[in-house]
């Protein structure tokens, strides 16, 4: 009796081991996307260019890449991101999307019913829906991913307070999503996230001047250095992103 009881302990201590191995296991990483699709406005199109160099020698992997200047998700009634967003994932069936919206958007909103002005208290609620919205129709998709750009520091204090804004509404909307990464790249693109700097210090310890004289977008250098960041964090290791001296 003594052994078939010590038997059968050693069989459920065996089975308890295995299920709590189980459980402690970690989380598989998502596989290695083989279908990048980049999106987005003004600000996204050096960069999409970059990306779209950095990833172009990786086996496997294909880009397709889709911006336009002087839109966003204010103003869906003038270009309607929601419908472009839909047919590009439709017909290019994207592992991960990259996405920058946002330094066009603090203005009037047309709803169904209203037009929702920027001094309006629901003008960050209405903001916050559509982000989430496109947020949701791109992640339907089974494995479907996201990594969404954070805006980088302005000069002009007037824009510099409105990127934080949309910056703050975008985080919050991710946070609710696990498919939905919020990248920061106020760090890579500056000195001290809050303060806009048209130069970073280079990996030859050189300054580089990564903005564009407007004070709002990315220059070349900037694009390369932002790219070379993201295909990191995607794929783990960075690729040559292009021709930039110093980044």
């Amino acid at each position: 009796m003594k052994t078939s009881m010590a038997g059968q302990w050693a069989v459920w201590l065996a089975a308890w081991t295995a299920a709590t191995a189980m459980w402690a296991a970690p989380a598989e990483a998502p596989a290695a996307p083989a279908r990048v699709l980049i999106i987005g406005d003004s600000m996204m199109k050096l960069p999409a260019h970059a990306i779209e160099l950095a990833l172009a020698g990786r086996a496997g992997v294909t880009t397709r890449a889709y911006t336009s200047i002087g839109t966003g998700l204010a103003r869906l009634d003038s270009f309607d991101w929601m419908e472009k967003t839909r047919t590009l994932q439709q017909e290019f069936n994207p592992d991960i999307t990259l996405v920058c919206f946002g330094t066009n958007d603090r203005q009037p909103m047309q709803t169904a019913d209203r037009i929702v002005k920027v001094e309006d208290a629901e003008w960050e609620q209405e903001y916050a829906r559509r982000v989430g919205a496109l947020m949701d129709l791109i992640i339907a998709r089974p494995a479907a991913r996201i990594l969404w750009l954070e805006l980088p520091d302005m000069r002009d204090e007037k824009i510099q307070a409105d990127v934080l804004l949309i910056n703050r509404l975008v985080q919050e909307e991710a946070a609710k999503r696990p498919p939905v990464e919020f990248f920061g790249t106020r760090a890579i693109l500056g000195h001290r996230p809050g303060k806009f700097t048209p130069y970073v210090i280079g990996t030859k310890g050189l300054p580089v001047q990564v903005r564009d004289p407007d004070g709002m977008h990315l220059n070349r250098a900037g694009a390369d250095r932002l790219a070379e960041h993201i295909v990191k964090a995607i794929y783990g290791t960075a690729t040559d992103a292009g021709t930039s001296q110093g980044r």
